[in-house]
């Protein structure tokens, strides 16, 4: 019995623990996203506008929202591989946005199940474990078709720094890649493994206190007095003696039993005394 709570015990608090690290894990991710969401926004309303009014000939990747959002992401995580976040798509204008095996399988999802908004689970990361949050990057404003449309319609400054062979041919409401965001979580499993280990060893020394305890408990107050009561009425059997010691400690019920024998002793070695002191009778 302690060694099944032990192991339901740390179980159960192993589930719920590492169950409080996905949660954190997926709030800190949804809280990242949402801050890309914004600079993809601000991007779009702020920063492209005034951008447009360049000269033609130069394109910034600066009025691009996914470079802005992903260039800002890389330089508040200081390179910690663990922490990223990707636009990758399966046809990219950049090479860079290329989508890896993992991330092709993510966009095929949302492909294949349109009314798909959301992906999120574990995977690893090189020697890390990771949370991973997707979501999927549908093409709903005909703008965006300007650049990846034909070669023929896109701008000229595009085509110097990219050439003509990728980005194109995406269409209007298609599913062109995903939003992958990570955040790791090995660090987090680690303390939860951590914390369950000091709980069972916890659990573990409470029990084996209280094995030993109740042991010496039983010795002491049952089996011990049991010994003594069983070979007192082996010999209240063999002899009328009266004289062989009865346990007086005890549980309560032991004790009566021993008082209850010694009576039962008492009265069988009177009843035999008398028959004795009588002696038969001859019949007449």
């Amino acid at each position: 019995m302690f060694l099944g709570a032990i192991v339901f015990g740390a179980g159960g608090f192993y589930f719920v623990l590492r169950q409080a690290a996905m949660d954190d894990a997926e709030q800190q991710a949804r809280l990242i996203l949402s801050s890309a969401m914004g600079i993809r926004a601000y991007t779009n309303v702020h920063i492209a506008p005034d951008l447009a009014h360049l000269p033609a000939d130069q394109f910034h990747e600066e009025a691009v929202p996914s470079f802005a959002a992903q260039t800002v992401f890389r330089s508040v995580t200081s390179g910690d591989r663990a922490y990223s976040y990707r636009e990758p798509t399966l046809n990219p204008t950049a090479v860079n946005d290329r989508a890896s095996p993992f991330e092709f399988e993510l966009i095929r999802r949302f492909q294949d199940d349109p009314a798909e908004s959301e992906i999120t689970g574990t995977t690893n990361s090189g020697d890390q474990r990771v949370f991973y949050l997707a979501r999927p990057i549908k093409i709903t404003d005909a703008n965006c078709l300007t650049c990846h449309d034909t070669p023929q319609r896109a701008p000229a400054a595009m085509l110097a720094k990219y050439g003509p062979n990728n980005g194109f041919g995406w269409h209007l409401n298609e599913i062109v890649g995903a939003q992958v965001l990570t955040v790791p979580v090995t660090q987090q499993f680690r303390s939860t493994i951590q914390l369950v280990a000091l709980l069972a060893a916890g659990l573990a020394a409470i029990f084996a206190i209280a094995y030993f305890a109740l042991s010496a408990a039983l010795q002491t107050t049952v089996i011990t007095p049991l010994d003594a009561l069983s070979a007192a009425a082996d010999s209240a059997s063999r002899t009328a003696s009266v004289s062989a010691p009865l346990p007086l400690s005890g549980v309560r019920e032991i004790r009566r039993l021993s008082e209850a024998i010694q009576r039962l002793r008492v009265s069988l070695a009177k009843a035999l005394a008398q028959l004795g002191q009588n002696g038969p009778r001859d019949s007449k």
